[in-house]
């Protein structure tokens, strides 16, 4: 185990070499593992997206139709629409999302086209025409059900004001969060009381091969070290237990932690770690999280 401990730490820090230096010269470009060409399969991400948060929410409200009437919020969307294009034909009254990479820039058109064809065939009672205009909108800046913006700051109470929102989905986006104490002062400001939050955070590190090998391959190092390799976006280290004070500290309450996926072995989750992530209390074993809570 100690030669690997070794082996994993070397070869992670000629990934967060790579991974810095790709930030330098080609910026954000992808939240995807693949590309917007491949439309039929972004499509069902999207879907399987929604699905999943709206099974979590289920699970967290007791309630099947609590989607309905509200108006939703969004954080870090990503590379198209089609996640509120879903959200709207499921019921929801607004949807709002913040980020700072215009990534919806080169989304095609057939993208948007083929995605209501399939919410057409799998839903009767959408109104695809209504859906349609709406992103019509949205795309020449006009009012819409689609209300997306871009801010580099990340001001969230700037961007939507104050007790507007009923409903905060994300996926995979809290990890990528600077400064996550501002980001849930802000949401405890935006959300009117009763709101919930469903966000899926990916705790693993992001870099492909290792982590397939070594998942937990970013908590490895001293903060110092880790930070020389810093650049926005990269994966800020929090953990589970550490949400749950955050939320807390900002009037947020019957917080749940669902493990989302689980590494395999154990001891190897903790084998190497730094000392600050040594502890039990780290949960070096969940890899991925559902986080709910209720707004106060």
């Amino acid at each position: 185990m100690v030669l690997q401990d070794i082996f994993f730490h070397v070869a992670g820090i000629a990934f967060l070499t790579s991974a810095k230096t790709k930030s330098i010269f080609r910026g954000y470009s992808s939240p995807k593992p693949f590309g917007m060409s491949d439309i039929e399969k972004c499509i069902r991400y999207d879907i399987n997206v929604v699905e999943n948060w709206l099974f979590h929410l289920r699970k967290y409200t007791n309630e099947a139709d609590f989607l309905v009437g509200k108006d939703v919020l969004e954080l870090g969307p990503g590379s198209d629409l089609g996640v509120g294009l879903y959200l709207l034909a499921q019921g929801c009254s607004q949807y709002n999302a913040c980020d700072v990479n215009d990534l919806m820039a080169s989304t095609p058109d057939d993208f948007y086209e083929q995605f209501l064809a399939k919410i057409k065939s799998t839903n009767s009672q959408a109104k695809i025409d209504f859906l349609r205009t709406q992103l019509q909108e949205v795309k020449v800046g006009n009012l819409s059900k689609f209300n997306y913006v871009l801010r580099d700051d990340f001001n969230i109470v700037a961007a939507f004001g104050k007790a507007t929102i009923d409903l905060v989905f994300s996926q995979a986006a809290f990890e990528h969060f600077d400064d996550i104490n501002t980001t849930f002062s802000q949401l405890s400001t935006v959300c009117r009381s009763g709101a919930v939050l469903i966000s899926q955070v990916d705790l693993q590190t992001h870099s492909r091969w290792i982590r397939r090998q070594d998942p937990n391959n970013i908590y490895r190092y001293p903060s110092w070290f880790y930070n020389m390799f810093w650049f926005r976006g990269s994966p800020n280290r929090i953990r589970p237990y550490q949400y749950q004070e955050i939320l807390e500290r900002h009037g947020w309450t019957d917080v749940s932690i669902v493990a989302v996926e689980t590494t395999k072995d154990y001891n190897q989750a903790y084998s190497g770690m730094n000392n600050a992530f040594a502890d039990n209390k780290n949960q070096m074993e969940y890899l991925s999280i559902m986080l709910c809570a209720r707004k106060v």
